[in-house]
């Protein structure tokens, strides 16, 4: 199993403190989900093939990203989306 690690911050760049970051696999579906550090920083572990990180502050913005895993560990950085006014 694959450890995906990786970093949340705002469009500013600061680290997004208790965002959350789930996996989904390529239907869409729940597989795992976690809250982000003090620094941003999540992890979370998935078998190889492709999958989509959901990244967001509660009542903020949010971002998507797919990622594949083809057998060893990812890093990721994600950047949250501002909400449109």
């Amino acid at each position: 199993m694959a450890r995906i690690t990786g970093h949340v911050k705002t469009d500013g760049g600061v680290p997004a403190a208790d965002a959350y970051v789930q996996l989904r696999d390529k239907d869409n579906e729940f597989c795992g989900e976690t809250r982000c550090n003090d620094d941003g920083s999540f992890t979370l572990y998935a078998v190889p093939g492709s999958w989509l990180l959901v990244a967001w502050l509660p009542a903020g913005p949010r971002t998507n990203e797919v990622i594949e895993i083809a057998g060893g560990d990812v890093a990721v950085e994600l950047s949250l989306e501002p909400i449109p006014a």
